[in-house]
């Protein structure tokens, strides 16, 4: 309506809308969500995106001779500006400390940069006069060191102090890696691992975890516990969280089997709880698009994303779950953890040091006689 004579904006415009049409078709059917640098590995996407990138260069140049001739056509001017240097941001994948992500729906998709780490920031605020930060947890420690916590939270010149646990874990509990495991990711183990605890499981008078790090494997274990045992077992998802461990701690005996949710923020006191079982090492999976980036991003810098990211997140989930078990000076319990590579890997160490120092073993049919003797 502002500029009549210019036969070639409606051209223009046309042509941007059929390559972004383009775009979201290269994106497939279902569309989803993703990571922006795998996506720029295939050529399909790379020649739609490059088709875009020529419509908008084609507006940017249209509208540039129309500036001036009427506030619409100049608000678009500005618009298609933005648009560009947006563009460039979110497909600059190269640049570290950067999620790049797009999210893709039937009908539009977007394409997005987020920031991997709150540090910079989160020290801006910590560095404001006059005021005191104190952080205090049982899970701020990996290896008996502040490093990783400090590094994520952008943390400098703290003072530091560990103290020891006020329970006694010599008498109150035992930890078993117990021999003869199946493979991690073996097929399924959920099952195995079900089967090989149950003597435990009704030697235990109390009730019990068993905390999963994958839905199919709690599955596996609810269905064969179900089966075998005289207990009453629950499962996560078949009722709220609240309700279920109301029943639990009711039940005095029942058997919990749950994943991720229960892995943390979980206070159980007494005998209600007594054998807490953790079926592997929580490391997050690796489809995980976050852990993905963050993972991208670390190897982009130079770095070691197992040393430096999956393995301190692993020890700190691992010490939650953990912490289950032992809530009071008065309890008293087993701990099973049934994952091979805390003895036979290099970094099991890490995770058994940055665990409460509790005895331990390998044979699972000793635990039994910790109930027998009243430990």
């Amino acid at each position: 309506a502002e500029a009549h004579d210019m036969a070639q904006l409606g051209k223009a415009a046309d042509r941007l809308a059929i390559a972004s049409q383009d775009l979201r078709l290269a994106f497939g059917v279902d569309g989803g969500r993703g990571n922006t640098r795998d996506m720029l590995r295939q050529s399909l996407w790379g020649q739609a995106l490059a088709r875009l990138n020529d419509a908008i260069g084609l507006c940017y140049e249209v509208l540039k001779l129309a500036l001036g001739r009427g506030e619409q056509l100049d608000h678009a001017f500005e618009r298609i500006c933005e648009l560009r240097t947006r563009l460039g941001e979110v497909l600059a994948v190269n640049q570290t400390g950067f999620s790049y992500w797009y999210d893709c729906s039937r009908l539009h998709f977007s394409l997005n940069l987020t920031p991997l780490s709150v540090a910079e920031r989160f020290s801006a605020e910590v560095q404001k006069p006059e005021v005191a930060w104190v952080f205090t947890s049982a899970t701020l420690t990996v290896d008996m060191r502040f490093d990783h916590f400090k590094a994520e939270l952008g943390l400098a010149g703290s003072a530091e102090l560990i103290l020891d646990s006020p329970f006694d874990y010599g008498e109150q509990a035992r930890l078993c890696v117990p021999r003869y495991l199946p493979e991690p990711n073996a097929f399924g183990r959920g099952e195995q691992l079900a089967n090989l605890m149950i003597p435990l499981i009704n030697k235990t008078p109390g009730g019990c975890f068993f905390l999963c790090t994958s839905h199919q494997v709690m599955r596996q274990v609810a269905e064969v516990l179900r089966r075998e045992i005289g207990r009453t077992v629950l499962l996560q998802g078949e009722d709220n969280k609240q309700r279920l461990l109301k029943e639990f701690v009711e039940n005095g005996r029942a058997v919990l089997v749950a994943t991720s949710s229960f892995w943390e923020g979980i206070d159980v006191r007494g005998a209600a709880l007594s054998c807490v079982i953790i079926d592997k090492l929580p490391f997050a999976s690796p489809d995980d698009p976050l852990l993905k980036a963050r993972v991208d991003d670390c190897k982009l810098k130079g770095g070691d994303p197992f040393a430096e990211l999956q393995l301190p997140k692993a020890v700190i989930a691992l010490k939650q779950g953990v912490g289950r078990l032992i809530r009071d000076r008065s309890d008293h319990g087993v701990l099973v953890i049934c994952d091979p590579r805390m003895v036979n890997k290099p970094y099991g160490a890490t995770f058994i040091k940055s665990l409460p120092a509790i005895p331990r073993t390998r044979e699972l049919g000793t635990l039994g006689s910790f109930f027998d003797r009243g430990e």
